[in-house]
């Protein structure tokens, strides 16, 4: 990803981090490694190789897994509202 398309990734509104870890809603920790930069279309690059999105032009399925029903019932979906997995083991 290019600076300029990183800085602009920066500037906006996302429900998920890069760098973070969060839950599956089957319980598996996985960690979001990068962010695609297609606007509309961003998606999250994630340690277990999938992707889910994260878009800055809406957010109702933000965690959801691609080509996946939009009814969030993949397990492999990220739990929502999203917390990093190191702010709920503080819990």
């Amino acid at each position: 990803m290019s600076n300029q398309a990183k800085q602009a990734v920066n500037n906006t509104s996302f429900m998920f981090e890069v760098g973070q870890s969060y839950a599956t809603q089957k319980g598996k920790v996985i960690k979001v490694l990068d962010r695609t930069t297609s606007r509309g279309y961003e998606c999250l690059v994630c340690s277990d190789k999938k992707h889910r999105y994260d878009r800055s032009t809406h957010s109702e399925d933000a965690g959801r897994v691609t080509a996946t029903n939009h009814d969030f019932s993949c397990p492999d979906n990220l739990v929502r509202p999203p917390v990093p997995v190191n702010q709920l083991i503080q819990l």
